[in-house]
């Protein structure tokens, strides 16, 4: 794991939530690699003991929270979670730490690179990552203004329960009761 190139951007909260390293970490790339989620970042939440990380699949959707977990953890109560909750309620997008470099380029940017004047292998890493963030940066700040993405939710909490083996499940939680809204009226 420490020699993982993520591994120096989430050290302080893996350092902070050790109960949590294996599990974040692991939840971090499956997010990033597996479900694509953009502008992740990881914080340990105040006052709690717990960490979370933050992103959204699109850029146009509000940033959420993901809980990550052991298969087998017995710390997690219902105490813990009203406090993780509340905790959440405090953040905003202005509050949060900076966004962790994304482990590997995305499916988009793969596209641009291929369509490109530029031949793939004419770019090195540092180009691709530097076009590719001045790109999507001026992107994120046109959409998030006319779309108002600029949000956080606070009334959802995703628990990412991590397996021996590297698989990783996630669970919606909401604040409060609310319908699911995919259950079809019988």
């Amino acid at each position: 794991m420490q020699s993982d190139p993520l591994y120096p951007h989430l050290a302080p909260v893996l350092a902070a939530c050790p109960a949590q390293a294996g599990p974040l970490f692991t939840a971090f790339k499956d997010l990033a690699l597996s479900v694509e989620w953009q502008d992740l970042r990881a914080l340990e939440l105040e006052g709690t003991g717990w960490a979370v990380i933050v992103g959204h699949k699109r850029d146009t959707d509000p940033l959420r929270a993901v809980l990550p977990l052991p298969l087998h953890t017995t710390s997690l109560r219902p105490s813990s979670l009203r406090q993780i909750f509340s905790a959440i309620s405090t953040l905003s997008p202005s509050s949060l730490p900076p966004v962790v470099p994304a482990p590997a380029p995305s499916l988009q940017e793969l596209r641009k690179r291929l369509d490109g004047d530029t031949p793939t292998s004419a770019l090195t890493d540092a180009d691709a990552g530097a076009d590719a963030g001045e790109d999507r940066s001026s992107d994120i700040v046109t959409e998030a203004l006319a779309e108002g993405a600029n949000a956080f939710d606070t009334d959802t909490l995703y628990l990412a329960i991590s397996t021996t083996d590297s698989s990783v499940v996630y669970y919606k939680l909401s604040k409060g009761i609310k319908k699911p809204a995919d259950i079809p009226d019988e």
